[in-house]
């Protein structure tokens, strides 16, 4: 008996550290996004989203989150609106200059920061659209001539947790 138990405790434990490896790996897995120019990682958990927005490219999100048949948790590529070949900051300051006057939307924070060895230009606010009060993060990059709009957003009590998601999307983003 004496020997039997000191096998059970680790056998059990060997157990237990399995399924935190486990875990821990399928938490770390993503899926890779390639269509209409554009490629980038997404968390495993989520799905593709249908593109709804002008110009839009691509549309990730996260399936648990959805409300009136949208992920509140998502990930948007967009190609600017933009004259072609305008200067990148040209383009972020045009379509900030009357973005957030008499719109519900609330700037929250900009920044100017290097990604992957390029300026680009980011922009959080906050918005509440069919009652849902939402916080998103607009990162502007250019990829030769054209300017993309990487839109991540989230409630805005969920938006915090997810910066490792919008994140892995931003950072590995790619125009072919």
């Amino acid at each position: 008996m004496n020997k039997i138990l000191p096998l059970m405790a680790a056998m059990v434990m060997m157990v237990l550290v399995s399924g935190c490896i486990t875990n821990e790996d399928k938490a770390n897995q993503t899926n890779n996004f390639s269509q209409n120019g554009v490629s980038f990682q997404y968390p495993i958990s989520w799905g593709v989203a249908s593109v709804t927005s002008p110009n839009g490219v691509a549309a990730v999100g996260d399936p648990t989150t959805v409300v009136n048949g949208n992920p509140t948790t998502s990930v948007v590529i967009q190609k600017a609106n933009v004259t072609t070949g305008a200067a990148l900051k040209t383009a972020y300051d045009l379509n900030y200059a009357q973005f957030f006057n008499n719109t519900g939307k609330t700037k929250v924070s900009e920044a100017e920061i290097t990604l992957n060895g390029a300026k680009v230009y980011e922009n959080v606010y906050t918005s509440s659209e069919e009652g849902v009060a939402k916080k998103y993060r607009a990162v502007w990059i250019q990829k030769g001539s054209t300017t993309y709009v990487i839109l991540c957003s989230a409630r805005t009590e969920a938006y915090d947790a997810q910066q490792a998601n919008f994140d892995l999307v931003v950072n590995s983003f790619q125009a072919t």
